[in-house]
């Protein structure tokens, strides 16, 4: 139009332009947008990538028992044995939820080993589970699952401290129904047996099927040993872990630190296991 003037766009500085990038802080849930032509599979890995953060409730003074579920999800486990896991799952989710005490005295993660390790659920009340379909995937990163769930118990044990809350000795509670992969597994054991020796841990160790490599899983723990899984008894298992955690949550076994707990096989009777047998 006459009269009229433009700006002019200088394109070679818009070109040349650094990109500016959100940086989303660590301890935060993510979201990640979905992918044109990417597929359902494809999206749901993409999702299970990522390290969702639930605070702690801050409105809860009740001491708290931090418990990591580190479940074998390979593809060994295909079919039956993964979908007698997940429903087990579930039975756990509607046991502890059912306990008025132990239902937000509870806190539990899920971490999964495949090809690698994920975690699934992040730590939080067990008022706030939610069912899930565990998916088989690869190999058996099982050093991979303990590291990142002595990570997780660790980072929820700073921020009970940060809140200035009590609580229990963690359980890291891992189920397996073969060998691990040799890389990193050493390591991984040696840094698990040093903090349950150091009182920062109660380690529970499950082999499920044929295939388990027995030598290798009485390793595991120093303080006792693995337990086969009755065929494909999971619900039973999850039973059992559920009625555990309340008779822990209703003890006075807690503390402001690690070095604070006591004993807690002199404290704590465990209901008996029907679901297993002693290796």
């Amino acid at each position: 139009m006459a009269g009229v003037s433009h700006p002019v766009i200088d394109l070679s500085r818009l070109l040349n332009a650094p990109l500016l990038c959100l940086e989303i802080p660590r301890n935060t849930s993510k979201w990640v947008p979905s992918r044109p032509h990417t597929s359902e599979r494809k999206v749901h890995a993409m999702n299970r990538e990522l390290e969702l953060y639930v605070p702690v409730n801050e409105q809860n003074h009740d001491p708290r028992v931090a418990c990591v579920l580190v479940m074998d999800v390979s593809y060994s486990m295909s079919g039956a044995p993964i979908t007698a896991l997940s429903d087990g799952y579930k039975v756990f989710i509607d046991e502890i939820q059912n306990d008025p005490l132990a239902r937000k005295r509870a806190e539990v993660s899920v971490v999964t080993f495949g090809t690698s390790a994920h975690v699934v659920i992040p730590f939080q009340e067990a008022q706030r589970l939610q069912p899930t379909e565990f998916e088989t995937d690869g190999s058996t990163d099982m050093a991979g699952g303990i590291n990142l769930a002595l990570d997780q118990l660790e980072e929820r044990k700073s921020q009970y401290r940060a809140q200035h809350l009590e609580y229990f000795r963690p359980w890291l509670f891992l189920m397996t129904d073969g060998a691990p992969n040799h890389e990193g597994f050493e390591e991984a054991l040696r840094r698990l047996n040093q903090a349950e020796a150091e009182k920062r841990v109660e380690v529970f160790a499950v082999g499920v099927g044929e295939n388990v490599n027995w030598d290798v899983l009485k390793r595991v723990s120093k303080e006792r040993g693995p337990l086969k899984l009755n065929g494909l008894a999971f619900a039973e298992m999850f039973q059992w872990l559920s009625a555990s955690l309340s008779s822990v949550s209703e003890s006075v076994n807690f503390g402001y630190d690690d070095s604070s707990h006591r004993e807690p096989g002199e404290q704590i009777a465990l209901p008996p296991v029907g679901w297993g047998t002693l290796q």
